[in-house]
């Protein structure tokens, strides 16, 4: 699936509610959604040692997969 990034941010930290840590980076984008007229705010998770925050590109267009789960398991500029 073709995406645009819209916006990016780094997250991590220790969570309030199970007190493991967390660190992704979070990518926002637009595409379509069950239920919705036009299209939908999404975000994404990304591994940062994977998917390092500087070499996201904001108003980039990337080819993007997803497994059976909804995890991606693909995220590649298009060229």
């Amino acid at each position: 699936m073709k995406i645009k990034v819209y916006g990016k941010a780094h997250l991590e930290g220790t969570s309030k509610r199970t007190g493991k840590p967390y660190n992704f980076n979070q990518v926002h984008y637009l595409s379509p959604a069950r239920g919705v007229d036009g299209l939908a705010a999404q975000t994404m998770m990304l591994d940062p040692a994977l998917y390092p925050l500087g070499s996201i590109v904001v108003n980039g267009e990337y080819n993007v997969e997803f497994d059976n789960r909804g995890y991606p398991i693909e995220f590649s500029p298009m060229k």
